[in-house]
């Protein structure tokens, strides 16, 4: 199965149609990321059968269990833009806010959003821990390969509204991951739901579901440098 054919079944699995237009913009992203990596380091994937996998797809697995639709998502440390402006693509009456620290990864997310007409995005350039957006404000934030699972429960808890969930994507290894992340129940929140999934190259995926329950005590986040110390 080539990696838009894969595209077009993962959109319709999430009940996204798959029409012609959409596709040409998932297409112009690849386009759009190949030529800018060449520019800078936004991923080690460049060619489009694994774009398509191991970004586009994999993005979107969340979604077949998770409901994105109407949701104000805060995207924590996205990167080349993954998951947050795939799931802003799929899901435009979603609002996605895309927070990083790098700022001139932010030249080429801003590219995207202009020539793919993403006015459900908005760019954070900061560091999560410096409190740069509101407490309690989200509905959902998500991360991709952003940090060890209780460094990003730390991290996302203080600014999803209670009842709003914080969403893990993770790999083969996240059972490990959770044993680590004992800190769940002091953030405000509990682990409802593992999804898990398979790539056909990329391998095993597990998205890990945590509903906030509780408010979480203001003071976290903490500095990056104790967060390390404390679960290294």
């Amino acid at each position: 199965m080539s990696g838009e054919e894969l595209l077009k079944l993962s959109l319709t699995q999430v009940g996204v149609e798959p029409d012609p237009s959409l596709l040409a913009k998932f297409h112009r992203y690849f386009e759009l990321l190949a030529e800018w990596n060449e520019k800078m380091n936004l991923t080690s994937i460049v060619d489009e059968e694994g774009v398509y996998e191991k970004h586009f797809v994999d993005s979107l697995l969340p979604a077949k269990t998770f409901y994105f639709k109407e949701k104000s998502i805060l995207d924590i440390g996205s990167g080349g833009g993954f998951p947050g402006l795939v799931l802003a693509l799929a899901f435009p009456s979603a609002h996605v806010t895309v927070l990083d620290a790098t700022a001139k990864k932010f030249l080429f997310l801003e590219e995207v959003k202009k020539e793919l007409g993403l006015d459900n995005v908005s760019f954070v350039n900061a560091r999560i821990e410096d409190r740069a957006v509101p407490y309690e404000s989200f509905d959902v934030a998500i991360a991709r390969g952003f940090a060890a699972l209780p460094i990003f429960l730390e991290c996302a808890a203080p600014f999803v509204k209670i009842g709003g969930h914080v969403l893990a994507m993770k790999g083969a290894s996240y059972e490990e991951e959770i044993k680590l992340a004992g800190n769940a129940k002091k953030l405000g929140l509990s682990l409802t739901k593992i999804e898990k999934e398979a790539l056909p190259t990329a391998g095993d995926r597990a998205n890990l579901i945590y509903k906030k329950k509780e408010v979480t005590p203001k003071k976290f986040p903490r500095r990056w440098d104790e967060m390390k110390r404390e679960y290294r």
